[in-house]
């Protein structure tokens, strides 16, 4: 607590606005949008493989903070939450931290599948700001930061290792894991956001198996199927959210269901709405 107490003393109203901004870089509707945007705009096979690696992440996550269990700093002194929204977006145990964990896996994957030297300072100020943001906000203490962090880094560490090992399975197997271990781990072993996980990761196997993806088109084209497929996802969650009853959306099947329409509608629906307007190339053939 005295670390955070330290950092407040910086504390102003604008540095407030500024740290919530940076910590909702973390957010789930920013990982949505950013993840979509890459693999349409971007590197369909790259935006694939950060996908699935973040969602995996976030599943170690969530299991993490149901096994450890751990307050947060509020809960001992109320007064150090600087923002509602950040309170709102503090869910669930300290540590890990979900925000310091995400970041270091999504941004520093991002750079090694960039491949280039310039993309390392930002991922790795990025990764620093969502962490520092944590505990200026009063959500977070250096411990649950400290966890997030080497569980994130030795996440992508791991996944660079497999790569660089050049197993590799076949399209099937690997989609029938990606769909078997998550739902199961949803149905038996369910934490809050597992049915949005499970689902996600569903979708991101299953969309280039469903419509095949090219990123080599003209760069209007690109930007035009990425802002498709991010309008597509957010439409899903937004109408389902609203219009869905709420025994739907607590049944653990009916959830892992909307979150794979939601994760199909941005990353397969979206490429053949584009290829049928021109704005994607038709796939080539094998």
């Amino acid at each position: 607590m005295d670390v955070v107490y330290a950092i407040q003393t910086l504390a102003t109203p604008w540095l407030d606005t500024a740290m919530t901004l940076v910590t909702d870089l973390g957010s789930e509707e920013a990982y949505i949008a950013m993840v979509i945007a890459t693999y349409l705009a971007i590197d369909a096979r790259a935006g694939q493989r950060l996908g699935v690696l973040l969602v995996t992440s976030f599943f170690v996550n969530q299991y993490a903070k149901g096994w450890f269990d751990t307050p947060r700093p509020f809960e001992f002194d109320p007064d150090v939450v600087r923002t509602q929204r950040a309170l709102d977006g503090a869910t669930g145990a300290g540590f890990p931290s979900g925000h310091a964990q995400s970041s270091a896996t999504f941004w520093l994957y991002a750079a090694v599948q960039a491949g280039r030297p310039w993309f390392w300072p930002i991922a790795v100020a990025v990764v620093v700001l969502v962490a520092f943001s944590r505990l200026y906000l009063g959500v977070h203490i250096p411990v649950d930061i400290v966890g997030g962090l080497v569980i994130g880094i030795t996440i992508v560490l791991i996944a660079v290792a497999l790569e660089r090992s050049g197993l590799q399975f076949p399209t099937w197997l690997l989609v029938a894991i990606a769909i078997a271990v998550p739902l199961s781990l949803h149905l038996v072993f369910p934490t809050p956001e597992s049915d949005l996980l499970a689902g996600a990761l569903g979708a991101l196997v299953l969309a280039p198996v469903l419509v095949r993806h090219r990123t080599d088109g003209p760069w209007w084209g690109r930007v035009g199927i990425a802002l498709i497929g991010v309008a597509l996802a957010f439409t899903v969650l937004v109408a389902s959210s609203v219009y869905l009853p709420e025994e739907i959306k607590r049944d653990p099947l009916a959830g892992y269901v909307r979150y794979l329409l939601l994760g199909l509608a941005g990353l397969a629906l979206a490429p053949w709405i584009g290829r049928a307007l021109g704005l994607a190339p038709e796939p080539r053939r094998r």
